[in-house]
């Protein structure tokens, strides 16, 4: 018997077969006939080839690993989530594999390949887009995966995490309805993403239940991904003749570059104009006027699209449905009534 722990590729040399059936078989991935694994198993075992994470994977079928890709890391709303979701997979004893899309498509169906030949149990998908072909191949496989914050409506077997953003954008504009707000203006993410038209359906059930129709001429996209389209939208807005009295920014960084427009115009929030935002990151309650936004549980999405990953990989599989998490309004400084001659 070797007494040096044998390589991958030595055990695909022995059993005459490829480097990637000796991993499919070692991560109990489909591909490998009955006597092609057991063969392996056992020379693994005369080789040394049994102090790893492949040892659990040879009785178990399972690694101990888990993907998770990611539009960037630097982003808090991508970290909180990856932190929920970390803790869960530390509490399981579980690794933890990085996947960056940087935001688009093609590093997206990259990434989605690459998870299928890193031989892990299962994977969280935050993407910058869904594919539903991918997607419906990826659970064609019967590998286990959990989207999180979808950009779209998922109709797959599968389950989806996802914030109540119609409930909460209409609380955030019965908010400043009932400061007497009339003129709401709307900068929201990117029109086809599922949380945007989510949250405008909410702006506009708010105004409905007012007797009130959302001007269409007040609303402007932004980019949930860049501050500086909130500032462009705002400024077009608040150089208007007849400018909103309030704007309801779709993210917290989209109300930042808003913030930034109503300075530079030499206006004061809230005496001018109300501000409003959606997440709730760390900034928000740091910045003059603390805005006022909609709270996002973030490390929860992260901790419960973990949990319900770990059951899936354990064979428990939850039927297809999407979980919506609740949100909550945190009022702060940056809204108020508008000024007697605006009202």
């Amino acid at each position: 018997m070797n007494t040096n722990p044998a390589t991958l590729q030595d055990i695909a040399r022995l059993a005459g077969v490829s480097s990637a059936s000796v991993s499919r078989a070692l991560n109990g991935r489909p591909g490998v006939s009955a006597a092609t694994r057991a063969a392996i198993a056992r020379i693994a075992k005369e080789q040394n080839f049994s102090g790893n994470d492949s040892a659990r994977a040879l009785s178990s079928g399972k690694t101990g690993r888990v993907a998770v890709t990611l539009p960037e890391v630097n982003a808090e709303y991508f970290a909180r989530i990856l932190a929920g979701a970390a803790e869960v997979f530390r509490r399981e004893g579980m690794s933890l594999i990085l996947e960056f899309t940087h935001h688009r498509a093609d590093a997206q169906e990259d990434a989605l390949r690459r998870i299928l030949h890193l031989g892990v149990d299962g994977a969280l998908l935050l993407l910058p887009t869904e594919n539903p072909k991918e997607l419906q191949a990826l659970h064609d496989t019967g590998f286990p995966f959990v989207v999180i914050d979808a950009l779209d409506q998922l109709t797959l077997p599968s389950p989806w995490i996802t914030s109540t953003n119609s409930l909460g954008a209409q609380q955030a504009t019965e908010h400043l309805l009932g400061l007497g707000h009339r003129r709401i203006a709307i900068i929201t993410g990117a029109p086809d993403d599922l949380a945007s038209r989510e949250r405008l359906s909410g702006v506009r059930q708010a105004m409905k239940t007012a007797g009130l129709a959302l001007d269409e001429g007040l609303v402007r996209d932004g980019t949930f991904t860049d501050p500086d389209s909130g500032f462009e939208a705002a400024l077009e807005l608040l150089r208007a003749p007849d400018r909103p009295t309030a704007i309801f920014a779709f993210n917290d960084d989209l109300a930042f570059g808003a913030l930034r427009a109503v300075h530079q115009l030499g206006l004061v929030v809230p005496q001018h104009v109300s501000v409003v935002g959606f997440d709730d990151l760390r900034a928000a309650s740091l910045v003059s006027p603390a805005l006022t936004t909609v709270r996002q549980h973030l490390t929860e999405m992260g901790s419960t699209a973990a949990d319900i990953l770990v059951q899936r990989i354990a064979g428990i599989n939850p039927p297809g449905m999407q979980i919506q998490l609740s949100t909550e309004l945190i009022v702060r400084g940056s809204t108020a009534p508008p000024a007697p001659d605006h009202q």
